[in-house]
Order: C-alpha cells, then sequence, then structure tokens
C-alpha cells in the first residue's frame, strides 16, 4: 500500500494517539506521515465548547482535508465526534481503548478546608459531580491537559476533572497529584471516552480493511453501540448526557446512560442492543417530563 497521510489536532495528546495509530500501521507494514492541523476548538480556547459549536469544532476542519484528498485517514477521540459524519467519510477502526472514567485531579493534600473550586466546563460532569461534592462551586476551564494541570498548580482551582485515558496516553505523571477516579456508573463517561476513532473516505474499501485489522474487537464493539446510542438521542450540545457499554459475559451487554443528571441501565443479550436502547432511552426522556 501507498504511504498514507494521518490527519490530526496538534494537541500532545491528538499526537500521542495519532502515534498509537501509526504504530499499529507501521506493524503491518505501512508507511505513513503525519499531517498536524489546527481547528476551531483549538483557536478558541477561552469561550466554552458549548458556546462555540460543540461537538464537531475539533473534527470538520480535519474531515475537509479527507474530502479533499489531502489526508488519507484521520485520528479524532471518539468522544469529540459530532452526530452526523461528513457525506463520504465513515469511522473504520479503533485500537484498543484506554481506560474510560474520569477522574478528580487535586493537588496533593487538598481534600478539605471548604467548598472546592472545581475546573469543568462540562454540563455531563457538573451534573454528575454536584450531587457527590454539593458545595462546590464549579467554574469552566479550557485548554489541554498540561494547561489545565498548570492552572490547579497555580491555585486557579481546587481540582479539575480529567479523562483517565488521556492521562495515560501522555504519559502524565501524577505523582504531584491527588488523583479520584470515579466509577463508570457513579460518573457516567461521555460516550465513547477513551477511545480513538479512525476515519476515512468510505470509498477506500482497501484501507477500510486494513483499519478494521488494526482495530481492537470489544473497543469496536463498544464505540458502535455507545455512538449508535448517542447518535440516536440527538440532545442539544448543552445538555449532559453520558453513556457507557460493557460486556459482562460472552453474549451479554451492560448500557448504561446519563441525561441530565437521571441515569439508567439495562442488561441483556448482545443481539438484542437496539430494544436495550430504545427502553433505556425511553426512561430517560421519560424521566424528564
Amino acid at each position: 500500500m501507498r504511504k498514507l497521510i494521518i490527519a490530526t489536532r496538534g494537541s500532545k495528546l491528538a499526537l500521542a494517539q495519532t502515534e498509537i495509530v501509526r504504530r499499529l500501521l507501521q506493524e503491518v507494514q505501512v508507511e505513513t506521515a503525519i499531517h498536524t492541523i489546527t481547528t476551531a476548538g483549538d483557536r478558541d480556547r477561552i469561550h466554552a465548547l458549548v458556546k462555540i459549536g460543540g461537538r464537531g469544532v475539533f473534527v470538520r476542519e480535519i474531515e475537509r482535508e479527507l474530502l479533499s484528498g489531502e489526508a488519507d485517514l484521520a485520528v479524532h477521540s471518539a468522544k469529540d465526534l459530532p452526530y452526523e459524519l461528513a457525506p463520504g467519510l465513515v469511522i473504520a477502526g479503533t485500537p484498543k481503548a484506554a481506560d474510560p472514567r474520569d477522574a478528580l485531579v487535586t493537588r496533593k493534600g487538598k481534600n478539605g478546608g471548604g467548598p472546592l473550586v472545581i475546573g469543568t466546563g462540562s454540563p455531563r460532569r457538573i451534573a454528575e459531580l454536584r450531587p457527590l461534592y454539593p458545595e462546590a462551586v464549579f467554574k469552566d476551564i479550557r485548554g489541554n491537559v498540561t494547561t489545565r494541570l498548570h492552572k490547579l498548580d497555580r491555585g486557579e482551582y481546587d481540582a479539575i476533572v480529567l479523562a483517565m485515558a488521556g492521562l495515560e496516553r501522555m504519559g502524565v505523571d501524577a505523582s504531584a497529584y491527588d488523583l479520584h477516579p470515579f466509577d463508570v456508573e457513579q460518573v457516567m463517561p461521555a460516550g465513547c471516552q477513551g477511545i480513538i476513532a479512525v476515519e476515512c473516505r468510505s470509498r477506500d474499501r482497501e484501507l477500510m480493511a486494513l483499519l478494521q485489522k488494526i482495530s481492537h474487537g470489544i473497543t469496536w464493539r463498544r464505540f458502535l453501540l455507545e455512538r449508535e446510542l448517542f447518535c440516536s438521542m440527538k440532545v442539544d450540545c448543552a445538555m449532559a448526557v453520558g453513556i457507557h457499554a460493557s460486556f459482562p459475559r460472552k453474549g451479554e451487554v451492560r448500557l448504561g446512560a446519563m441525561l441530565d443528571g437521571v441515569k439508567a441501565f439495562r442488561q441483556g443479550r448482545t443481539e438484542n442492543h437496539a430494544l436495550l436502547a430504545a427502553s433505556l432511552k425511553k426512561e430517560l426522556y421519560d424521566g424528564k417530563s
């Protein structure tokens, strides 16, 4: 196969994820080059994501590179994908997922002394953490993982919320902090959190087959189920939504979702996932009415 051009954001996390894909392709004797792109979400580091377009602000400009032929594939954090991909594009591969959990990160020993000022602009995280920390003050925060940790170090916040996947993939030395990971049923992750999504043109059948070869089976199934439920919900980007699928036994799936602080769970046979998802979604929407 020809040398493949991989489009990605230029953040440290995006490049770390792209390197995972590049190594997997290298293992199957495919040569690659990396093409970095600055997206709208990268250019505006001041406003909350829900105010500048929500999902899609890290994706659309990269998709244009695929459609124009400037790149052959693109690497995304799957949780950043909008409801609909650009026409003619498809997610064709998902390497093995990292830890899907969220974690509260504090400076060493900062576990008390009054209400915490918690840095997060995510409606989902605020909805889930407010019952756990009823006296906390939630303050918006932007920037990559390193920037957010620096803001924590400077005392702008008492705590910040980070995805364990980002810390893991960037190899962050967390020894200077106290990490408090949350169980996925206590704080529901964003749909597809911890999953790398590899996108390409739907007409590139040979490349699609190759990307399936570097995919991780359980991660692929989790991606499809969580993505399907997320897309079917089509909630406003300012609403709080969490989704997580797990596979407790062979042939079974446990599907959980959260909508504006209300959680629901279903467990059953994998082949019945559509019925499970529909029932779960109905419970969530009935709970809002």
